[in-house]
């Protein structure tokens, strides 16, 4: 008996440690590509497929994922998921039709000294944490051509700020972030009505991240503002790097979500998405799903 135990309990901590290293991103045990980790999730496995790129150093990959799940269990769509921004290429993308991405430019190879120094006696006895561009221009270039071919990009939150430090992907993308204040109440404002990605879709309350940004292509495109409407403005920090001159102060309202062609393919960004809470705010849930549906041409 004790020996049934024993081999029982055994069994049963195998069986925990393959659930954990197959369920770590919440996957249900099939891989999208040889390149990345990524977990397949949806409710049919049939239909376009789509590949997220998601989590960094200020977003959780957690979140993101559940966030998302939401959006494509609802549209009875898979979707696989990577955290492994060094797989993104040709073949990492060959077999989806759809491409989203909810993190930023940055990685730190040596760590995040100044969160694991800080309150310690001798915090100037150790280096100086250094943050890297992870994305080449070979990577960008990766997307623009993925989309150019007939496929769709969707570009969520701090995705903006990868345009930074690429020029391929700020071109097909279509702007860049410039940065944002505390996370705070604003209004989204629905621009363009007509829109499929915003038909029906009314103005609404968020709390979140207020993303200040620049959208580089024909302003028609534009189909979201945000407003802070207790009158509170911004000056970022950071100038854009296409056209660098000093900060200035933007007022409370700028550009927050757009949709565009880009060769036989679309391009939708959406700056909403600190917390799971904003994404999932009612009136944001439909845009998304909007947004996919219109980005794999479905609608």
């Amino acid at each position: 008996m004790n020996e049934a135990n024993k081999v029982s309990r055994r069994n049963l901590l195998k069986n925990a440690a393959a659930m954990a290293s197959v369920g770590a991103m919440g996957g249900s045990g099939s891989w999208a590509a040889p390149q990345a980790t990524a977990a397949r999730q949806g409710a049919s496995g049939k239909g376009p497929r789509t590949l997220a790129l998601i989590g960094d150093r200020y977003h959780n990959s957690d979140y993101i994922r559940v966030s998302l799940d939401l959006v494509f269990k609802d549209l009875n769509l898979p979707i696989d998921y990577t955290t492994n921004y060094y797989d993104l290429s040709p073949s990492l993308l060959e077999p989806y039709q759809l491409f989203v991405s909810l993190r930023d430019n940055m990685i730190w190879p040596g760590g995040y000294s100044a969160d694991n120094t800080r309150g310690l006696e001798n915090p100037g006895e150790f280096p100086r944490e250094k943050e890297e561009y992870w994305i080449t221009e070979e990577q960008g270039k990766a997307v623009k051509d993925f989309v150019a071919a007939g496929n769709g990009f969707y570009s969520l939150h701090n995705n903006a700020f990868v345009s930074r430090s690429s020029k391929n992907y700020r071109e097909v993308q279509g702007g860049c972030a410039l940065s944002h204040p505390p996370i705070r109440p604003f209004m989204v404002r629905i621009v363009n009505k007509e829109h499929p990605v915003t038909q029906g879709i009314e103005d609404f309350m968020v709390t979140d991240e207020q993303h200040y940004l620049i959208y580089d292509k024909d302003t028609k495109n534009i189909l979201l503002h945000s407003e802070n409407v207790d009158g509170l403005t911004f000056t970022p920090e950071l100038e854009d790097p296409a056209n660098p001159e000093p900060p200035k102060n933007l007022g409370t309202t700028t550009v927050s979500g757009w949709a565009h062609e880009y060769g036989k393919g679309r391009v939708v960004f959406t700056a909403i998405g600190h917390t799971i809470h904003a994404m999932w705010q009612p009136e944001y849930l439909k845009i998304q799903k909007n947004a996919v549906r219109w980005l794999l041409k479905m609608t």
